[in-house]
């Protein structure tokens, strides 16, 4: 009997990579956090891998689209790591075809099957085309429904959750610093590097901002502009504009300086392109690519993903959610000292 290969839900060896592809960006990126800056020295392999690392997100994600871009974007990438790593070998002088050949194994079968597969070809079939880009942007649309009680119940989830993805967040960033990656200074007694449930609620503001205010507006570009490039650039503008100008207000408002001059809760001020010390440029890019993957991608999975599940389902979750929520908001936040009353776990 003929196998089958045309069913999308059934990817073979490909749903292996993405298992593979996940573990591995998951793994280095907590590894990561114990480098600490100035103590460790980037080679040309540690370079290839993080390159790497982003080659296998982009990879990860185009066949979960099943978008035919992903076999050819895998194989040219097994390509080049295949050949600079024996380029860099030669030029190095440590070229042994061996030991070539093994640590380029991954990579040529890599390219060999999804060069030959009959299972690439038959499920990663989705172009990127204007009939596909009409039929996503009218479901995306779909989901903004401010009407409902699922839009709002969905929203009150995504503010709960990413009060606390946003302070894993902030984590990673300062991880980033703290590499030297980027520039800046973090604190190494700051919260963030400990109680990693304690919820940073301004995180979840931000993504309720992105669903209320970012979203339609990426949904209008859409709409009225044909390219698909073009739509995403303005977005990335206007949403890095967007979360500048409430970082600056929430400054303004919360951390003036100290009668020394120190501003209390940060300080840009020897950052490139600051503006008072409030806001600075590498935030404001920073910002912008968070709320522009937020508004792009983030939330129209999120959306698309609870829509598969029946409501009962996503009712109860709703209500475990905002419970878990509270227990957090009652450790962290509310402490109420009462003469006498000792409560102990």
């Amino acid at each position: 009997m003929a196998r089958d290969f045309s069913n999308p839900k059934k990817l073979g060896f490909m749903r292996f990579l993405q298992v593979a592809f996940a573990f591995n960006i998951l793994l280095t990126l907590a590894l990561s956090v114990f480098l600490i800056k100035g103590q460790y020295t980037l080679g040309f392999g540690d370079v290839l891998d993080y390159l790497n690392l982003i080659f296998e997100a982009m990879s990860f994600w185009l066949i979960w689209q099943r978008k035919a871009a992903a076999r050819s974007l895998i194989m040219a990438f097994s390509l080049f790591n295949i050949v600079i790593g024996t380029g860099y070998n030669l030029g190095q002088g440590g070229f042994d075809p061996l030991n070539q050949l093994l640590s380029s194994l991954f990579d040529i079968v890599l390219f060999l099957y999804f060069l030959t597969s009959r299972r690439v070809k038959a499920v990663l079939t989705e172009p990127f085309t204007a009939e596909v880009k009409r039929e996503e942007l009218a479901r995306e649309i779909s989901y903004y429904q401010p009407r409902t009680w699922a839009f709002w119940r969905n929203l009150i989830m995504y503010f709960c959750v990413f009060s606390v993805v946003g302070h894993w967040m902030e984590a990673a960033y300062c991880t980033l610093i703290r590499f030297g990656i980027l520039p800046g200074i973090y604190d190494p007694n700051s919260q963030i590097w400990s109680d990693w449930l304690y919820p940073f609620p301004v995180y979840g503001v931000g993504a309720v901002a992105c669903v209320l205010l970012l979203y339609p507006v990426k949904n209008f570009l859409e709409q009225h502009i044909g390219s698909r490039v073009v739509p995403l650039l303005i977005s990335f503008v206007v949403n890095a504009l967007v979360c500048t100008l409430i970082e600056l207000a929430m400054g303004l408002m919360l951390n003036q300086p100290l009668p020394d001059g120190s501003l209390p809760l940060w300080d840009y001020r020897d950052m490139f392109c600051n503006f008072m010390g409030q806001v600075c440029l590498q935030n404001a890019i920073a910002f912008g690519i968070v709320a522009t993957l937020m508004t792009w991608v983030v939330y129209p999975a999120m959306e698309s993903g609870l829509r598969k599940l029946p409501s009962d389902v996503v009712n109860t979750a709703f209500v475990g959610v905002v419970v878990g929520f509270l227990i957090l908001v009652f450790l962290y936040y509310v402490n109420v000292v009462v003469s006498g009353l000792v409560v102990t776990s």
